[in-house]
């Protein structure tokens, strides 16, 4: 219904698990390790996590391009007997059985052992994945125990993945299935997303679906992390009926009033205080502050009455980037010391904000071309008022810098540039990402954490949000633990990332060095001599035979190799060489680069 509102190719917020909207947080990429741990090794792998928290999406992403040499039997409903569960084994794995008449177990076993012996001698390897495990009988569990008793000499003929509920634990501690639980090799609880993995949860929904990634402002943003506590499904439903209340009102912004009403629609009463629970709590504040009172009539000469610091939340267009062809390389900065902290500058107003036109890559990033350009003001946004804490010394936080908001998003590329070695000069009229590729660089927009800056390991721009209408832009050139080096127009600070909580969301640019002959995403069936440069490279990082003939041809043992990479990293696996995957390779494979972290 809102879909052509918001500019949607589809809904952002289903709660279908549906691969193409994977968010890879941390912990999803642990989990998700884990689970290509279960493919490779025999035994037991256990994940679990409380409901919503996108254990089914990971296994849709995984089954998506499973590995070529692996048989999967995926388990959905777990509610079954022992020769039910049985009987779906051998349909799942094509394992030939008399359907007219009832088998026994030890039929069902002695064909699916057959089967495994077969499919073992041809070099291939079987794995079981039972969905929602915690629903499975006692009985039923000591079968799937046993069926791993199915083995050669020195392998286990099939693997056991259990996904379920945080119940699966207390089911597994269970007296009669301590034999079970001793022999799970590897187990992995997924918990909710942290703050700053919601807000860039819901930008990459939105990008995914066509849409504005900061159709949700700020404020709304905080306050649906609030609601949610991180759970995605959570998230899914309050967002999905926020846009709606959005459409109906006809804005084009979503405010926390709209994810405050969705959030009473969708989870009813379960968000509110019966009223004997809220008179008791007035009357006990009530109490308190007459007390006070009592104890100490007059205030301390000491204690003043902090001003509210204000945080104003307004959608506005990503960062710039584009993606051209490179002309040249140049040599690599060395890391300097990271310098003294300096004092930031005060806020003006700043009016402006840029246009957007949005091109997608193979691998889903978006890669933005932002003009400078001039808008109408919008309307005002909600403002959260939170009270300062007294007697404590003003947070020196990367501030906007009294200056016009291009000159700003300027000189953070220009610090990010001169990382690369470039000299992108001050007076130049050209658009930073249109003068990356005179380095031999290109520019990519991406929505993330503080873990996907740190993997990626390369100076980035970092999209900011004050007061103002419109974002501003810092150099991050620099890690050490928590610790940031930023730079903001002039001024060049140290700051935790704490300190950015309330002025980052998840936006940020990285400058990248393209491979020998770049022209863009390669995949299967493509001819071109940055063909040959990956093939090299990949055979030093994967087991994947890569000699051929053809060095230049991108055939079918090369995407073999790029998906076990794209595995191996836990990126999305597609089989295609876009940005994020050219990016991740060069970090794995320590390629000159300016680093984040020495």
């Amino acid at each position: 219904m809102y879909q052509a509102h918001f500019q949607l190719n589809q809904e952002p917020f289903s709660i279908a698990p549906d691969p193409s909207f994977l968010y890879l947080s941390k912990a999803h990429k642990e989990a998700l390790a884990h689970l290509m741990y279960g493919f490779s090794h025999g035994g037991f792998v256990m994940i679990t996590g409380e409901v919503g928290t996108g254990k089914t999406t990971l296994l849709r992403n995984l089954l998506t391009k499973p590995p070529t040499d692996l048989d999967v039997a995926f388990v959905l409903n777990p509610r079954l007997t022992v020769r039910e569960l049985l009987e779906t084994l051998c349909q799942e794995l094509g394992v030939p059985y008399d359907r007219q008449n009832t088998q026994t177990v030890k039929q069902y076993i002695d064909a699916l052992n057959k089967h495994l012996l077969r499919t073992h001698s041809n070099g291939r390897s079987t794995v079981v994945i039972i969905d929602e495990a915690q629903n499975l009988s006692p009985a039923v569990l000591e079968q799937v125990r046993l069926l791993t008793n199915l083995e050669t000499d020195d392998k286990k003929l099939l693997r056991i993945i259990l996904v379920g509920q945080p119940e699966l634990l207390e089911l597994l501690a269970r007296q009669e299935l301590r034999q079970l639980a001793q022999r799970i090799t590897a187990r992995y609880h997924l918990g909710p997303l942290s703050r700053e993995d919601t807000y860039a949860y819901v930008a990459h929904r939105l990008s995914r679906a066509g849409g504005h990634p900061k159709i949700f402002n700020n404020a709304s943003l905080r306050r649906l992390y609030s609601l949610s506590k991180g759970i995605p499904r959570v998230i899914n439903v309050i967002a999905d009926r926020a846009l709606l209340g959005a459409y109906v009102e006809n804005r084009h912004t979503v405010s926390a009033r709209m994810v405050n009403r969705a959030a009473k629609e969708v989870l009813g009463s379960r968000q509110t205080y019966p009223v004997w629970l809220s008179a008791s709590l007035v009357s006990i504040a009530v109490a308190g502050i007459t007390w006070a009172y009592i104890q100490d009539p007059e205030p301390s000469s000491e204690t003043t009455n902090p001003e509210p610091s204000q945080i104003v939340a307004e959608p506005a267009d990503p960062p710039a980037s584009v993606e051209a062809l490179p002309t040249s390389s140049t040599p690599q900065a060395e890391s300097a010391p990271l310098p003294a902290l300096s004092t930031p500058l005060q806020l003006p107003p700043e009016p402006t904000v840029h246009s957007v036109e949005s091109v997608d890559t193979a691998e889903g990033a978006t890669i933005v071309r932002t003009p400078d350009v001039q808008e109408p003001p919008q309307e005002p946004a909600e403002v959260i008022r939170p009270v300062a804490e007294t007697d404590q010394p003003a947070a020196q936080l990367p501030t906007r810098p009294d200056e016009r908001t291009f000159a700003i998003r300027r000189q953070a590329y220009r610090a990010v540039l001169a990382r690369w070695g470039a000299q992108y000069p001050a007076t130049s009229d050209s658009i930073p990402c249109d003068f990356a590729p005179t380095a031999g660089l290109l520019c990519l927009s991406q929505y993330g954490s503080w873990s996907n800056i740190s993997e990626t390991n390369l100076p980035v721009v970092l999209e900011l949000w004050d007061e103002q209408a419109a974002p501003y832009h810092a150099a991050l050139t620099a890690m050490e633990g928590s610790e940031l080096m930023l730079t903001v127009g002039e001024n060049t600070m140290r700051v935790s990332q704490g300190d950015l909580r309330d002025l980052w969301y998840g936006a940020y640019v990285v400058l990248w060095e393209t491979p020998p002959g770049y022209r863009g995403s390669i995949r299967r069936g493509d001819t071109h001599e940055t063909v040959a440069w990956l093939r090299q490279q990949l055979a030093g990082v994967t087991d994947v035979t890569l000699a051929s003939s053809q060095a230049d041809y991108f055939d079918e043992s090369l995407h073999d190799a790029v998906v076990q990479f794209q595995r191996q990293e836990g990126l999305i696996i597609d089989g295609v060489v876009g940005p994020e995957t050219w990016i991740r390779l060069s970090t794995r494979l320590a390629l000159p680069a300016p680093r984040l972290r020495s």
